[in-house]
């Protein structure tokens, strides 16, 4: 357990981690639980180039380009070999950057001929909410593997969708939770569900994050097309996703109370605050 403490993970390892998760699971489960330490999977040498699994980003936003295209560099068995987005100049700088050839950008129209390019093995899906069903589907469609941000799309007519589309096109999709494979919150797994702390009466878990107007890569959070729905779509799965991954179980009841504070122009859309307590049985 120490050893399991001790190791860090990033969304780098995520990004590892699923360098070979994908080509041996199907549609995840909610609830993952490794065969081996992380530790273990740290120690693994790196594959060489030409069979590391080869991924697209869709989508060059901030948390693209800050934070999942950079980790590539450290990926033991993925690599960064397309981007697709609606800016070609954009493209071709981090292109250039990260040494991704110029053949293999691609913008929403040509996205479905990504089919033709044997270097794509996955596609990573970095858009805004609203968009991830469509070119979820449309990427299993183009016979690639599919890894999707969270939360999977926004409704669950969409989310089976996704599922359809992987599953006639035999192809894998993950959704892009990392929380679960945290070190501490493993341990926190094995705790809870140990019996030592006896039957669990009450999780609670609070997120919050500013939502800024003036930044344009928050502007489409207060778009309920393109993001589902305010505090819940954005952060507030992350509280359900672990009242899940902790006890092993399913919520049997959920009631919320949803609050905006009056004439806030970030809220005329979606919510600003959610409390949804859940019964678990």
């Amino acid at each position: 357990m120490l050893d399991l403490l001790k190791s860090e993970l990033t969304r780098r390892t995520l990004l590892y981690k699923a360098g070979f998760g994908l080509i041996t699971l199907g549609i995840v489960p909610a609830i993952f639980k490794p065969s081996r330490s992380l530790a273990q999977a740290a120690k693994e040498p790196a594959m060489p180039p030409e069979k590391k699994l080869g991924w697209a980003v869709v989508g060059l936003g901030k948390f693209a380009t800050q934070q999942i295209i950079p980790s590539f560099a450290e990926c033991k068995r993925s690599k960064l070999v397309a981007l697709v987005s609606g800016d070609r100049t954009k493209a071709e700088h981090y292109a250039r950057q990260y040494g991704v050839n110029s053949k293999n950008i691609y913008n929403y129209q040509n996205y479905d001929t990504i089919r033709n390019n044997p270097e794509v093995d996955v596609i990573y899906i970095i858009l805004p909410n609203g968009l991830h069903a469509e070119y979820s589907i449309r990427g299993a469609q183009a016979g690639k593997h599919i890894m999707c941000e969270k939360p999977m799309a926004v409704t669950v007519a969409e989310c089976q969708a996704m599922i359809d589309a992987a599953k006639k096109a035999e192809r894998k999709l993950m959704v892009a939770y990392r929380a679960q494979y945290e070190p501490f919150n493993l341990a926190a797994i094995q705790l809870a569900q140990s019996g030592k702390l006896g039957k669990l009466k009450s999780i609670v878990s609070d997120h919050g994050r500013n939502l800024d107007p003036k930044d344009p890569a928050d502007r489409w959070r207060a778009n309920k097309k393109l993001a589902g729905g305010g505090s819940v779509y954005d952060i507030g799965i992350y509280s359900l996703q672990a009242t899940r991954y902790i006890t092993g179980e399913e919520p049997v009841e959920i009631s919320a109370i949803m609050y905006s504070t009056p004439n806030d122009p970030r809220f005329r859309e979606v919510e600003e605050n959610v409390n949804f307590p859940k019964a678990f049985s």
